[in-house]
């Protein structure tokens, strides 16, 4: 995934959303069309709280590459909203083209520690390894 220009911040915002995902599933909280916003909020909420202690572990199973692919699809909807979007069925793929082409969402990233520790590999296309 890095060898295709994922960035520190796609990477933690498709593991982030596996596993809220996975605990809001763990609360039998699955959100389908017509949610109410309430049932929404409670989603959010589940997904968004502080992993206790005693909470159980995520499997690795929710990290697998496809999950995590699938995980930062969602995620780049939610960041084109305010786009004009047109009905129908959505194209991933063509939305993450669209927000990169356009909008720097390959690029963009700031300055800051590498959250991973992890050595920069030979095929690495991430520039600024251990910044970005």
């Amino acid at each position: 995934m890095r060898q295709e220009g994922w960035r520190d911040w796609h990477l933690l915002t498709a593991i982030a959303n596996a596993a809220g995902n996975h605990r809001a599933q763990q609360q039998d909280l699955r959100p389908s069309l017509g949610d109410s916003s309430e049932h929404r909020a409670r989603i959010l909420a589940a997904m968004q709280a502080p992993e206790l202690p005693d909470d159980p572990s995520v499997p690795a199973e929710a990290f697998t590459e496809h999950a995590l692919r699938s995980h930062l699809s969602v995620a780049a909807v939610s960041t084109a909203r305010g786009l004009a979007i047109r009905p129908g069925r959505l194209d991933p793929q063509a939305l993450l083209s669209v927000l990169g082409d356009r909008y720097g969402y390959w690029t963009d990233d700031i300055e800051h520690t590498d959250p991973f520790g992890w050595p920069a590999s030979e095929g690495d296309t991430t520039p600024d390894r251990g910044r970005a």
